[in-house]
């Protein structure tokens, strides 16, 4: 059941849910926040809940019984528009929205909507991948955003709110969604068994940032790799900081790939690094001593300060951490930026 994938956004629900209760549902909403958090989920639900033949249409329930329910949950509802940005295209193509050439105005999704109901009393589109629409497709749109019907809702998905026109988003209620929790994470993990292990879903959740669809990527075998060699360069004592750079500039070079594929890896290569340090500021200041592996208190182990000055120490490191991955994203030369990473993590531990 949809519903049942749903985490971390109650109080979301319990608005739409008024909304219905009072009728006050809008012809458009604007879905936003990070990837991977659930936003497409809600929609679907409240999707399936309008279409639900069984259940009162001012609750936001729904049956899982009925024809209605049981085309949502296959993916097979007449009454349902879903289109979203093809993954080798950057821009959500103009076809989508009005059809292609030869079809123009006889296709794509404004068609789809001035079309009757074909099981139930309304029509639904969702648009994810919003924010990638340029203004040409925007524009189409908008059309169909300015001439709503009553049996008709729309709603549009996208990470990034700037990235949508004023004109669309002031036709659209914009509800912004939260990051999942830690435990969130971990338990979709779990229950679509795609961990076997409580532990490594714990340590993937906390890498996740709040993103189911982060947690997926970091479960590719090549990153977990990657994560255990990074590790083993940071636990050496002393810390060599030519081979660190190097493993790591080796590393980027072995993605290959554009260079924004490059600075996706150098991003997650820094992430490991940062979520090491924090952890051993947690174990240095006694927090959840059982829950840290063997690395974490050997490499905590390795410092002869006393205890203030050890935490002091490793926050620095990991602020060092954070600072270089504020310069990555500024598009600085990523080799420059290791290797000045990498002489301040020497002259860090060596104070």
């Amino acid at each position: 059941m949809i519903a049942n994938q749903i985490r971390g956004h109650q109080l979301i629900l319990e608005m739409l849910d008024r909304s219905l209760s009072r009728s006050r549902l809008p012809h458009a909403l604007l879905f936003v926040g990070d990837a991977g958090i659930g936003k497409k989920r809600v929609a679907q639900h409240l999707a399936q809940c309008l279409f639900c033949q069984q259940t009162p249409v001012d609750q936001l329930v729904c049956c899982n019984e009925c024809n209605s329910c049981k085309q949502m949950a296959a993916g097979t509802h007449p009454d349902l528009i879903s289109v979203e940005c093809p993954p080798d295209k950057a821009v959500l193509p103009l076809s989508l929205i009005i059809g292609k050439d030869e079809q123009r105005g006889r296709e794509g999704i404004c068609y789809e909507m001035s079309l009757r109901p074909m099981l139930g009393d309304r029509r639904i589109a969702i648009i994810d991948d919003a924010d990638k629409m340029n203004a040409e497709s925007a524009n189409a749109l908008l059309k169909t955003l300015e001439e709503p019907s009553a049996n008709y809702l729309m709603i549009l998905i996208a990470n990034e709110l700037d990235a949508i026109l004023p004109t669309i988003r002031s036709r659209c209620q914009s509800i912004r969604f939260g990051h999942l929790s830690d435990d969130d994470v971990a338990e979709l993990l779990i229950e679509q068994q795609l961990v076997d292990f409580d532990d490594r879903a714990t340590q993937v959740a906390r890498l996740a940032e709040g993103s189911l669809s982060t947690a997926r990527q970091l479960l590719d075998e090549s990153l977990e790799e990657l994560r255990v060699n990074i590790t083993r360069q940071l636990i050496k004592k002393p810390f060599q900081p030519q081979v660190f750079a190097q493993s790591v500039i080796q590393a980027i070079d072995d993605i290959g790939g554009e260079t924004a594929t490059q600075r996706k890896t150098a991003k997650w290569i820094i992430k490991f690094c940062a979520d090491f340090y924090h952890q051993a500021i947690q174990y240095a200041a006694n927090y959840d001593l059982e829950s840290h592996s063997e690395q974490i208190r050997q490499f905590v182990a390795g410092f002869s300060d006393e205890a203030e000055e050890r935490i002091e120490k490793i926050g620095n490191l990991l602020d060092r951490m954070i600072l270089t991955e504020e310069q990555i994203s500024q598009n600085a030369t990523i080799t420059l930026c290791i290797e000045s990473l990498s002489e301040d993590l020497r002259k860090i531990q060596k104070s």
